[in-house]
């Protein structure tokens, strides 16, 4: 049995009474494509947080017991922490089906500029909607958009469903307005018995000028942020190393606290900091994969 058994095994019927608290994650369940029903999912929230909460707190209990003795404030406050962390970790796993929404979101609209080139191209060639899509869904350079266009593939080829009713479906579960637009346009030119060259070939001069603007903006950005860590953290980092050295020299703090500081600096915020500006780069980059 997986955790997911295990937590509907303890909390389904809880959530099962209390569905309204959990109906807002359902639909995002389907576009994030976690296969659990919401009952599962529901009870898996409420198991990590009282688990996250418990463990926490028996942990800070035992720690503080063994340091500082027994303490009924430092119980209050081990209490509040742990309540803390299992919200906190309920938080996290309530919004998950959103982080992985967002993420896909991301690497669609940033891909959505070759994507629609490579179809554009395909349907010049005189390649038929359907077949567009079952070649789109081998593009590998983009496996976000590719995954799409597999499932498309998929429910017309092997569940035999017509194509404007796979559209349907794929507006419907998708992550990007940018995207859903972009399907609704070829599902209506398929159905009127528009010009989808054209609109492929538009769309895509559309993406690309979208793109190139993204570029811009992310040039200054990343300018903006070296800047700021060049002067803030790495120059910052040497003058606090420079005057609680000087601070030590003159006995207004210990040799040893300054060493302290200086380690955890450099051996921690330092690292911590470079991490987070990474992260930040890396979350603003346009780059679609």
């Amino acid at each position: 049995m997986n955790i997911y058994g295990r937590a509907n095994k303890l909390f389904g019927k809880i959530v099962k009474n209390n569905k309204k608290y959990f109906k807002l994650i359902e639909p995002k369940l389907k576009i994030a494509r976690i296969k659990v029903p919401i009952e599962a999912y529901g009870s898996l929230i409420l198991f990590l947080t009282l688990s996250s909460f418990a463990v926490s707190f028996l942990f800070l209990t035992l720690i503080g017991l063994l340091t500082v003795g027994f303490s009924l404030i430092g119980i209050l406050m081990n209490l509040f922490v742990a309540i803390f962390i299992g919200i906190l970790v309920g938080g996290f796993i309530y919004l998950y089906p959103s982080f992985v929404i967002s993420e896909k979101k991301e690497k669609i609209e940033n891909s959505l500029a070759f994507v629609s080139i490579y179809m554009s191209t395909l349907s010049k060639s005189g390649f038929e909607p359907q077949k567009i899509f079952g070649l789109l869904g081998n593009f590998k350079d983009y496996p976000t958009a590719a995954d799409e266009a597999r499932k498309i593939d998929h429910e017309v080829n092997k569940l035999g469903m017509d194509l404007k009713t796979s559209l349907d479906r794929a507006i419907k579960r998708s992550p990007s307005p940018e995207w859903t637009e972009f399907l609704a346009g070829i599902k209506n030119s398929i159905e009127v018995g528009g010009d989808l060259d054209k609109y492929l070939n538009e769309k895509s001069i559309g993406f690309v000028h979208e793109y190139k603007r993204k570029l811009e903006a992310f040039g200054k950005t990343l300018t903006l942020l070296m800047n700021l860590y060049i002067t803030i953290i790495i120059v910052g980092t040497i003058f606090f190393i420079v005057v609680s050295s000087l601070m030590g020299a003159v006995g207004g703090v210990s040799v040893s606290t300054i060493k302290l500081l200086h380690y955890l600096t450099i051996f921690a915020g330092l690292p911590l900091i470079t991490t987070g500006v990474i992260l930040l780069i890396k979350s603003s980059s346009p780059w679609a994969e």
